[in-house]
């Protein structure tokens, strides 16, 4: 009896320190990096370039699996039902905390679904107005918006997504109004902002740089806290409006299927801090606006937390409905 004990007891110990060994030679296979957009994008080029300096550092490939639809909702549902691992991550973005309230028709919870790991990067959006529109600052627009009630529309790439909350947020704050335009994508809707069909609309600095550059649009205003060294001459939101608060960016974060083993995610957060150091990476997104900048999973939290309140507070007073 006392040898049986003795081997239950071994046995009990191995149980528990071969997960344990096994975690710590984590990846032994090729990662997928999930991104909830398709192939183009702000969220897709910085999780590129963050999934080819990780391949480096983890020793793995690090593959690129792009779920776009249902805005980004597909792909955070198979990141929560998928394997807790470390062989599948996500590169998630404000819409995490989004749907949940906006559409209610998500099979996760933001806050039990996922492990965070690290944030990754920061995009601001620029207000631009097509070449023709008369207003040059933010004063500018508002009063000639405000002497044209209802006549000017606001594009943005679909019903929920940050430019269109940020949108709101601008109506709300300044009482103007304007007809939201929601599109199937920045791409088309930046396109129709340049050709006149709607007048203005928040894209994200990346998006918005050919279009400003082409002349055929005209910044008004960026939403960072503070001036963007890749568009020194742009104001901030802030400054164009005197609100402190009016400071929103497209950010982009890693997380993991809830249950995914605590050394995995300590490791993968070195890495991806390592990578956010790398000059070859911060050079390579700082002229499209891109703040490249990593945390801890405490700070990922309380950050994920604020952007739930923000969010979810604006959802509900604009009563902003799904499509």
């Amino acid at each position: 009896m006392r040898r049986f004990t003795c081997l239950a007891l071994v046995a009990t110990a191995l149980t528990t320190v071969l997960p344990a060994a096994a975690q710590t030679d984590w990846p032994q296979k090729p990662i997928t990096l999930v991104v909830p957009y398709p192939p183009g994008g702000v969220n897709d080029a910085v999780a590129r370039g963050y999934a080819n300096k990780l391949a480096l550092e983890l020793g793995k490939p690090v593959l690129i699996d792009n779920r776009a639809g249902a805005a980004t909702t597909v792909a955070s549902n198979h990141v929560a039902r998928a394997a807790p691992d470390g062989y599948t991550l996500y590169a998630a973005g404000t819409s995490l905390v989004i749907n949940p309230t906006l559409t209610g028709q998500v099979q996760y919870d933001p806050n039990r679904s996922f492990e965070l790991v690290s944030l990754m990067s920061f995009t601001p959006f620029i207000l631009h107005v097509n070449a023709a529109f008369p207003a040059r600052t933010m004063a500018e627009l508002i009063a000639h918006v405000k002497a044209n009630p209802g006549k000017f529309n606001i594009a943005s790439s679909g019903i929920g997504a940050t430019n269109h909350l940020i949108a709101e947020m601008l109506k709300q704050e300044t009482g103007i109004d304007l007809t939201h335009v929601p599109y199937k994508g920045g791409a088309q809707a930046g396109q129709d902002v340049a050709g006149g069909q709607a007048q203005m609309m928040f894209s994200a600095a990346l998006e918005a740089r050919p279009f400003l550059a082409s002349g055929k649009t005209r910044a008004i205003a960026i939403t960072s806290g503070a001036r963007s060294p890749a568009f020194p001459d742009i104001p901030t939101m802030a400054e164009a409006t005197g609100k402190r608060d009016f400071v929103v960016t497209f950010w982009q974060g890693m997380v993991v299927p809830a249950g995914t083993p605590r050394p995995i995610i300590d490791r993968l957060q070195k890495a991806i801090a390592k990578v956010a150091l790398d000059p070859e990476v911060i050079e390579q997104f700082k002229p499209q606006g891109v703040e490249i900048r990593a945390s801890t999973p405490a700070e990922f939290r309380e950050f994920m937390a604020r952007e739930e309140t923000r969010w979810v507070k604006l959802i509900r007073e604009r009563n902003i409905k799904p499509e």
